[in-house]
């Protein structure tokens, strides 16, 4: 008995599958662009879209030929190169891990943050990626690789992968979800007319930012030197004055981290306890915070409340690459698992140290600070072993006020920061406009998206 033939789909049923229906797409698009999901962006031949694969710690082998791609070497838009895991050529074929090549697109399936995305650029190794990355091979006749990697790093898109993402204690979308996203697809030359405004635009944008960062960190180090200069007065050739102490902080403060009630937990959400993370952590003194958690998220996760005048300190971040954020708190608060917070019981040596912090941020990164395969740490055990020198009451509330008389004056960091978050709020806008059809590169008498996609779907017919 010979088998069935597998019924052909028609042209109406494969665009059935490709378009996004009018009443579930995500806003009104230029008349000559479509709403596809992402899955029918993939290139037509087998395996151009799909997981990574799952490599254990025990297949690792520093001199393997197969290089693994993690979840640290992609970036917001671009490779970062981070990572320098190996599996060899024996364990490739033994797992059937998937081949993946420079040119694909690769999307992160988890937090934190979800779906940003790079291109592999041109590696001469065989090459793989880790179970919790997406790639995506697209078809380059009707979408371009540059289009969609700047679309994927849109706030527009992240939002809808945010939407969609499930777990209990990081979030993950999967791959199925993720093709099923609506995304905008313009006709073709208007990908690239988008792709070629949005880099000139962006390059202005970035040129501004690194001004402005460079002043600012002229600044900090301005500030930073006026700070050590007057915490170490009547302090010479090193000798302790009388009645100041070396202290070691371990000895003076009791010191806790902080934790993170389950994100898909509603009920541990938008209370009003303070929860401090890493974003917080710009401003010297904290009043308020960006997330706030309820009694029930306080008491069913790792999270301590910190008492007001206690000092928060970031101890795990990128950003300990640049700098030791360091705040002041003036309101009781929890902080994350990236925290500690340091609390002496009196509120004039914790404002002390956090003036110490402050005017020695460089020195103790440089002590302390080690690089991690994901991101910077502070070698926590060793810091609570660093010594401070510690004046008299009386000493410390005269420097203190010194300090705050000053820095009252100086607005300009603030100033700066706030140019810097102009700055990121105007190139989400550029990316915004881009995916609407507003930065002037639509041309109406231009084909449609959508004939050109009926041209490849008539292939699979």
């Amino acid at each position: 008995m010979s088998k069935t033939k597998k019924k052909q789909k028609t042209m109406e049923e494969l665009l059935e599958e490709a378009l996004v229906p009018k009443e579930e797409q995500p806003y009104e698009v230029p008349g000559n662009w479509v709403w596809v999901k992402l899955i029918s962006t993939k290139d037509t031949k087998d395996n151009s879209f799909g997981d990574g694969d799952w490599i254990l710690s025990r297949n690792i082998d520093p001199d393997g030929e197969v290089r693994l791609i993690q979840l640290s070497d992609i970036g917001k838009g671009e490779f970062l190169d981070k990572s320098s895991r190996y599996i060899s050529l024996e364990t490739f074929k033994e797992l059937g891990c998937t081949e993946i090549f420079p040119g694909d697109i690769l999307i992160s399936r988890m937090a934190d943050p979800i779906a940003r995305s790079c291109i592999i650029p041109d590696i001469k190794q065989k090459l793989i990626t880790a179970v919790d990355i997406a790639y995506l091979r697209p078809n380059e006749t009707i979408v371009g690789k540059e289009y969609l990697n700047y679309l994927f790093n849109s706030t527009f898109f992240r939002q809808q992968a945010e939407g969609i993402a499930r777990g209990t204690t990081r979030l993950r979308i999967t791959r199925k979800n993720l093709g099923n996203l609506p995304i905008p697809l313009p006709p073709k030359k208007e990908q690239k007319q988008i792709v070629v405004k949005i880099e000139r635009l962006l390059n202005k944008v970035n040129e501004a930012k690194r001004l402005i960062e460079e002043a600012k960190e002229t600044f900090e180090h301005r500030r930073a030197a006026i700070i050590k200069s007057i915490l170490q007065e009547r302090v010479i050739n090193d000798k302790v004055p009388n009645g100041w102490k070396k202290v070691k902080v371990k000895d003076i403060f009791n010191i806790f981290g902080g934790g993170t009630p389950r994100k898909s937990n509603k009920d541990y959400w938008n209370g009003t306890i303070p929860w401090i993370s890493a974003k917080d952590m710009k401003a010297m003194y904290i009043t308020e915070t960006k997330d706030y958690i309820t009694e029930q998220g306080l008491n069913n996760s790792s999270a301590k409340l910190a008492n007001k005048y206690s000092v928060a300190m970031v101890v795990r971040s990128g950003i300990l690459q640049r700098t030791l954020p360091v705040a002041y708190l003036l309101t009781e608060c929890t902080v994350n698992q990236d925290l500690k917070v340091f609390d002496s019981g009196d509120k004039l040596i914790n404002k002390y140290f956090f003036w110490y912090i402050k005017g020695n941020e460089k020195s103790l990164l440089n002590k302390y600070s080690k690089s991690g395969t994901t991101v910077n740490s502070i070698e926590f055990e060793r810091f609570k072993s660093h010594e401070i020198l510690l004046p008299p009451a009386e000493v410390i509330e005269e420097k203190i006020g010194r300090l705050e008389s000053l820095i009252q004056k100086e607005k300009k960091v603030k100033e700066l920061v706030e140019l810097i978050n102009q700055i990121e709020v105007l190139k989400s806008s550029i990316l915004s406009k881009a995916f609407r059809g507003e930065l002037g590169t639509n041309d109406p008498a231009e084909e449609s998206a959508a004939g050109l996609l009926k041209e490849v779907l008539e292939e699979k017919i």
